[in-house]
């Protein structure tokens, strides 16, 4: 219980101070962990270092990686509490000053532990006097009052100064017992830090890129600090946010995800190493939820593998772009977007929307072909664009139909447009404006289908270029629907892919039984030398697809090797 005296004599000024230093400490340790990805790792990376002795450096990295961003979040949160604890100690200590000075304006003595004495009766009178008889009551009245007032102060302090405790020591846990990477609680955390700061999720704008950006624009360090802190998993969906921002609000549930689902798995476990006796079927439960828990496991730590610093290809293209998490949820077959270089920063960027089946558990693949993507794109030798020029991203922020009969249906794809035009139209509103803004929509199989969709809706996509590949249609009667100059529509359809031919069937509009590797569709229809079947648009092996999706991305249209088509002047 905080005393009389010590809310009476407490210099709260140091504490303001806590708060900025602490602050400050979180502002430092977010920007140690970019600075470690592009100074120090990126270097390396670049480097073309590989072996053991790398292996185990990038291992170190990762793990200084999540430290330092499992810091930064944790010591965000402290600054918050520190606030509010101090405006309520501050508050509670004016009101005892000013009950103290009434108190002893009024002749009163106040005790050490708050209670307060009426002033001693006047001498002379006799013991039966109406008049004195009324005064004493009222100034015991008053002191009761007073008393009454000043203990409620001292409780509001009491509970302040809990507050502040409690909340630290719950960000603080044992680093021996929990581990310093240990992310199960950080969200739990800052919606405890939300709710005894007082911070507002409803403050957050939804929907329009361009209202997200001003909003975050107009926020002070600290102010972007508590949000952070409180609703990562808010924040980390928001277009119109920096990819930086996103990347650390995704990061942040992605390791409480992992943290949550291997605790509930080995919760699981220990229920099935407890069934003794009983049916024969007694554990089958819990084997069935233990296998969803491992595959579910499996998918994140997998995604969590994508965005590591470790070499995943020949590093003589250029070595491996630092990976940015866009959007993240394990919810249902689960969502990711992948970056694979900064696209806020980037000239070139490219955008692509897998097909069918497509869930967390495969993001390592659609990573992997934009990471292959991105080597192509940037080029190698004296003519290799600078690291930061190319972006690629995966978009798995769809539920892909996971059947054929579900694919046959345009609806998935329908749903889902709209979400990619605001994820594009994102990545607009957040690209430094200093440089060059060149975006490239991708589209394989039933995911052509969506950046049809999205390139005929309202917004329509915002995308320079729109590529096809291995498309079973578009909805869309030629290249001149969407949305873009029909020099600017890429398709290709590789030897033995059968999905073109046969999804025409369903996605090419009834009456004209075009579809986008028709020439009559009106699209450049590029070569794919080598490549054989549905999936090999980014054969490395027969790279003849890769390099001219690559140089697409790049803005070099004359280096495309086109089957027919015209190519529109370099957008370099």
């Amino acid at each position: 219980m905080v005393t009389l005296t010590q809310l009476r004599d407490a210099r709260l000024n140091p504490l303001d101070s806590a708060a900025c230093d602490w602050t400050a400490l979180a502002r430092d340790l977010d920007a140690a962990g970019p600075r470690a990805a592009s100074g120090v790792a990126g270097t390396l990376l670049a480097s073309g270092w590989a072996g053991a002795d790398a292996d185990a450096a990038y291992q170190t990295l990762d793990r200084q990686d999540s430290e330092l961003r499992l810091a930064a979040q944790e010591a965000c949160g402290v600054a918050p509490l520190v606030e509010t604890a101090v405006a309520e100690l501050r508050a509670a200590q004016s009101a005892l000053v000013a009950l103290l000075g009434e108190a002893t304006g009024l002749g009163m003595t106040v005790r050490d532990d708050g209670r307060v004495d009426p002033p001693a009766a006047t001498p002379g009178g006799t013991a039966a006097d109406p008049t004195a008889e009324a005064a004493a009551a009222a100034h015991k009245a008053k002191a009761d009052g007073l008393s009454a007032a000043i203990a409620d102060v001292l409780t509001r302090a009491t509970e302040a100064d809990g507050l502040l405790g409690d909340g630290v020591r719950q960000l603080a846990p044992d680093a021996v017992r929990a581990g310093l990477d240990h992310w199960g609680d950080a969200v739990a955390d800052g919606h405890m830090v939300a709710t005894l700061a007082s911070i507002d999720a409803a403050a957050i704008p939804h929907g329009d890129a361009a209202a997200v950006r001003a909003w975050w624009d107009g926020l002070t360090d600290a102010q972007r600090q508590r949000f952070l802190v409180a609703f990562p998993e808010v924040l980390g969906g928001l277009d119109g946010l920096p990819a930086l921002v996103r990347d650390r609000a995704n990061r942040i549930v992605l390791g409480a995800t992992e943290d949550g689902l291997r605790r509930e798995l080995d919760a699981e476990k220990a229920k099935l190493a407890g069934v003794t006796g009983g049916t024969r079927g007694a554990g089958v439960q819990f084997i069935t939820r233990i296998n969803e828990l491992t595959g579910r496991l499996a998918a994140v730590q997998g995604l969590r593998a994508d965005l590591d610093f470790a070499p995943g290809h020949d590093e003589r293209r250029g070595g491996t772009p630092v990976a940015y998490l866009l959007g993240f949820s394990a919810q249902g077959d689960g969502k990711a977007i992948v970056a694979l270089g900064n696209p806020d920063q980037a000239r070139h960027t490219a955008v692509f929307v897998p097909g069918m089946g497509v869930a967390l558990d495969d993001s390592g693949s659609e990573v992997g072909r934009m990471r292959d993507l991105w080597a192509a794109a940037r080029g190698n030798g004296r003519d290799a664009r600078p690291r930061g020029d190319v972006a690629t991203i995966a978009w798995l922020g769809y539920d892909a139909p996971d059947s054929l009969d579900r694919a046959l249906s345009p609806d998935d794809a329908k749903e889902a447009a709209p979400v990619l035009n605001r994820f594009v139209g994102g990545l607009r509103t957040t690209h430094d404006p200093a440089s060059a803004d060149h975006v490239t929509v991708i589209g394989h199989s039933y995911g052509s289908l969506v950046v049809g969709e999205a390139a005929q809706g309202n917004p329509a996509l915002r995308a320079d270029d729109i590529v096809a590949v291995g498309s079973p249609g578009m909805h869309a009667h030629d290249a001149a629907q969407l949305g873009t100059d029909p020099d600017h529509v890429w398709v290709a359809q590789a030897a033995g892919d059968r999905v073109p031919t046969m999804g025409g069937l369903a996605y090419a509009l009834p009456g004209t039984g075009v579809t986008p590797t028709d020439r009559a569709f009106g699209a450049n229809r590029f070569t794919t030398d080598g490549s054989s079947g549905h999936s090999s648009y980014w054969d490395t092996e027969h790279p003849d697809s890769l390099e001219n999706q690559a140089a697409i991305v790049a803005g070099r249209y004359n280096d495309v090797s086109l089957m027919w088509g015209q190519a529109p002047p370099p957008a370099e």
